[in-house]
């Protein structure tokens, strides 16, 4: 770990924290604004702003308004949750109107002043019917609510719409990508480059135990720096995913859009997307990718009873090699 921290570079400015009174005492907060235009990876941050919440229910069957969602990141002093896990930094990105882009990260200076974090982060989920996080769903919502009851305060997580776009992701692209994680996302698709002023995740709880040993910020601030990219990149990202549901680029993304209405149960839907595939494909890229579009298309014409449309496609897969053509044969 040692080795990698003298890779990293020295000069990122420190983040000033401010204060802000709570029952439970000062609860410490650093507030970044980004104009709606700012562009982060290969769009502006306003694309998310175009996205109808019909759009979102359709890739990640979730019908939030990222008008009014809140994107949340959490930074932890490790990633076996349960009562001994704190997270140290809780960043909350949010759009106050139609210009501008807020992101807030509260950061508990001394983990004796959990109470006062936990409960200015209750204050700002009020008033947003929604949630945007990257695997919250399994690991950032759960640890929080852990801490709010430790804190003997109501989670106010409940009553709201999660969209978690890992999950939408992983449909979306793991046919194409060794890992779906969302720096590898970032890299492939996103057009997100992260600079030397950025820290590699598997070092934030040490470098947070050596804080409290000295409480130097420096690399704090890159560490609260980390979690300002994960929320912008969540904000594209959700734009990224909902372009590839409206227009797949790859046979990748066709196939995964077709079993997202075949999911749904939109076979019509469905059957539009694989024939749109197989007829963008050219005949010498008929391989894997191909044949299991040409068989989802089969089933989906299957599930329409249109019985002879589907024996023209088994026809053709029969001629191939393979469990699909075996598949085939047998239909």
């Amino acid at each position: 770990h040692n080795e990698q921290l003298a890779n990293y570079t020295t000069s990122a400015a420190i983040m000033a924290l401010e204060a802000m009174a709570t029952a439970f005492g000062p609860a410490w907060f650093h507030r970044t604004v980004y104009p709606i235009g700012h562009t982060h990876g290969d769009r502006p941050l306003s694309s998310a702003l175009d996205l109808a919440p019909e759009a979102l229910a359709r890739v990640a069957g979730s019908p939030a308004s990222l008008r009014e969602a809140l994107f949340l990141d959490t930074e932890t002093t490790g990633l076996a949750g349960g009562s001994g896990t704190l997270a140290f930094l809780v960043g909350v990105g949010y759009f106050d109107d139609a210009s501008h882009f807020i992101i807030d990260q509260f950061f508990l200076r001394d983990p004796g002043q959990e109470a006062g974090m936990m409960t200015a982060i209750d204050q700002r989920v009020y008033g947003h019917p929604a949630l945007v996080t990257f695997n919250g769903r399994a690991f950032d919502i759960p640890l929080l609510e852990t801490r709010f009851v430790m804190s003997r305060l109501a989670p106010p997580f409940s009553e709201l719409a999660h969209l978690d776009l890992l999950m939408p992701a992983r449909r979306m692209w793991r046919g194409s990508l060794a890992s779906c994680s969302l720096g590898s996302l970032e890299f492939h698709l996103l057009g997100v480059r992260r600079d030397q002023q950025d820290i590699a995740g598997f070092l934030i709880p040490q470098l947070y135990r050596e804080y409290l040993q000295t409480g130097d910020m420096s690399d704090m601030s890159r560490v609260m720096y980390h979690n300002l990219l994960d929320i912008l990149s969540m904000v594209t990202l959700a734009a990224r995913l909902s372009d590839a549901f409206e227009s797949p680029r790859s046979a990748h993304e066709h196939l995964a859009v077709g079993r997202q209405h075949a999911r749904a149960g939109a076979w019509e839907q469905a059957e539009q997307v694989y024939r749109a595939a197989v007829k963008g494909m050219a005949d010498e890229a008929a391989g894997d990718g191909r044949a299991e579009i040409q068989r989802q298309l089969a089933l989906a014409l299957k599930r329409q009873a249109r019985h002879a449309d589907a024996a023209e496609v088994w026809e053709q897969l029969a001629d191939g090699e393979g469990e699909i053509a075996v598949e085939a044969l047998t239909e």
